[in-house]
């Protein structure tokens, strides 16, 4: 019995141990404009949280004050929707931008409508 718990114990080892290599998953721009623009409501909630993900984490690094180079402040009123709408009419304007990954595009397209000032309410305030 215990030579069979062995065996067992050191199959399922080695099952947990081995892991098939990481592939490459992301959307390019014209997968996010294809979902964005799609009619079925699920496509659509994905393309809106796509681009939540990329701003809750975009204003999870300003927070820790490691801003990076293209910045973007949103006002704390922007629902969700326009921000998406702002978006899909920034890779609609910028078709060269469609093979490539969907996340600096966001960030791109936000930047562009939402530049930070001199002063952000959502930054810490330097001593």
């Amino acid at each position: 019995m215990k030579k069979v718990f062995r065996i067992l114990a050191g199959a399922c080892l080695g099952v947990w141990l081995y892991s098939p290599p990481a592939a490459a998953a992301y959307l390019t721009g014209n997968d996010l404009s294809r979902i964005c623009q799609s009619e079925k409501t699920t496509e659509i909630f994905s393309c809106m949280n796509y681009i939540a993900g990329i701003i809750d984490y975009h204003v999870m690094m300003q927070s820790l004050g490691t801003e990076p180079v293209t910045d973007f402040c949103l006002p704390e009123d922007l629902p969700l929707e326009k921000a998406s709408v702002i978006v899909m009419l920034y890779l609609k304007k910028s078709p060269h931008l469609g093979s490539f990954i969907a996340a600096p595009a966001v960030t791109m397209a936000l930047h562009e409508a939402y530049p930070c000032g001199p002063v952000a309410s959502h930054r810490k305030k330097k001593k």
